[in-house]
């Protein structure tokens, strides 16, 4: 199914080939091997967390463009001597943009939400209009009922509905934190994962409500900032993330025979310079 898909797009074998680079190029200075020494300088670090982050997820990360962006620019004007003219307005720039994409999304957000409020109003409203009907088509109504809130709860549109702070009813889950804090509680009981990104911000998601069979995965990316997760006690957690100067910390009580091993919860992704947290009531 397709709760059950796991995600191939781990950076983790690309963060993997950049240690294994810099390496390479530590040991060749080492032997006085000629090579550009702005491979070793420090906005290749941004241009290396953008590029983790784009193939993370599937290049269609705001942050990580940003990352790669602005790693490109020092490093073309700090070791190439290119002079943009943008000395004094790249951050601004930079918080012009975040500042849009965060509108812009609560705008979606709100549509999508306005949008499947009116189907749910059509729908009650066509029901009730129905004074004539045999028990087929009563059970077949009802039965598209049922089908008709399965599938717009499925609908990209109504999961993308998860990205702010408050109480969602979405399938999964995508939020990026970015200089801010977020908090939600998610109250589905058919959770197929999604992707959680924290940069210089923190994100406490509750799924404490949740529910699902099988196996789903949550992809989390942590770059100075911080990402608390509560969960059921009896779900299978697996952790599997790459982690830099960071702390990640399991604090639930282990009790094996509570273990459901039919909803499993897999944790991938980095966490650089920041934390994970996973709880349990």
């Amino acid at each position: 199914m397709k709760r059950n898909r796991i995600n191939n797009n781990d950076g983790g074998m690309i963060f993997g080939f950049i240690i294994l680079g810099v390496g390479v190029l530590i040991l060749l200075r080492k032997l006085n091997v000629f090579y550009p020494v702005w491979l070793l300088s420090w906005p290749m670090i941004l241009i290396a967390i953008g590029v983790i982050t784009l193939v993370k997820h599937e290049f269609k990360s705001l942050f990580g463009v940003l990352m790669l962006g602005l790693g490109m620019f020092f490093l073309l004007e700090r070791e190439f001597n290119f002079n943009f003219g943008l000395q004094n307005y790249v951050f601004p720039i930079a918080l012009i943009v975040v500042g849009i994409y965060l509108i812009t999304k609560k705008q979606q957000e709100k549509q999508a939400l306005s949008d499947f409020q009116e189907k749910i109003n059509a729908r009650a409203s066509s029901v009730k209009n129905s004074t004539e009907t045999t028990s087929s088509d009563a059970e077949y109504d009802k039965e598209g009922k049922t089908a008709f809130y399965s599938q717009s709860t499925d609908k990209k549109s109504f999961s993308g509905m998860s990205g702010t702070s408050g109480t969602s009813y979405s399938d999964s889950v995508s939020i990026d934190s970015i200089m801010s804090g977020i908090n939600k509680r998610m109250l589905t009981k058919n959770f197929q994962g999604g992707k959680l990104t924290a940069a210089f911000g923190g994100i406490d998601l509750d799924l404490t409500q949740s529910d699902f069979t099988g196996m789903v995965t949550l992809q989390v990316d942590v770059i100075f900032g911080g990402i608390k997760l509560v969960v059921p006690p009896h779900w299978d957690v697996r952790v599997e993330v790459t982690n830099i100067a960071a702390g990640v910390e399991d604090k639930r009580s282990y009790r094996h025979a509570d273990v459901d091993s039919e909803k499993i919860l897999l944790i991938r992704g980095t966490v650089f310079f920041g934390g994970l947290e996973i709880k349990s009531y």
